[in-house]
């Protein structure tokens, strides 16, 4: 398997439908982000197997909670990282320990983000 189909093999294990979706939306609009997100970041980095899917999702999570995402990209690791199997008192700890290196701000913003994440689910669940 090539590393696009790799990419596109994680983000369904890693997001499902929804991430699929996304990540064509990205295609439509630039070809080339695409490929570098599919086949570095999806097909290459994803595609290691010395992380677990529920790991990664707890290293994805720490580094955007930290830079201070504003949103996009956490509600889509939020996302996944249910999907994956991580619960939401996992995902609420990463969430209180980040505001110990990236400050009660950042972490705020994130549980903010967060709890609209699980109130969209909710109303579409």
């Amino acid at each position: 398997m090539d590393k696009r189909e790799m990419g596109w093999k994680k983000i369904e294990e890693l997001a499902g439908k929804s991430g699929i979706d996304s990540m064509k939306a990205v295609e439509e609009f630039s070809p080339r982000l695409a490929k570098l997100a599919l086949e570095f970041g999806y097909g290459d980095v994803y595609a290691d197997d010395q992380l677990d899917l529920k790991q990664r999702a707890l290293v994805t999570l720490s580094s955007l909670i930290t830079q201070g995402d504003p949103g996009r990209g956490l509600s889509y690791h939020f996302r996944a990282a249910l999907n994956v199997g991580l619960k939401q008192e996992q995902i609420l700890e990463v969430i209180n320990h980040c505001s110990a290196y990236a400050g009660f701000p950042k972490s705020i913003h994130a549980l903010h983000i967060f709890k609209d994440v699980l109130s969209q689910d909710e109303t579409t669940n």
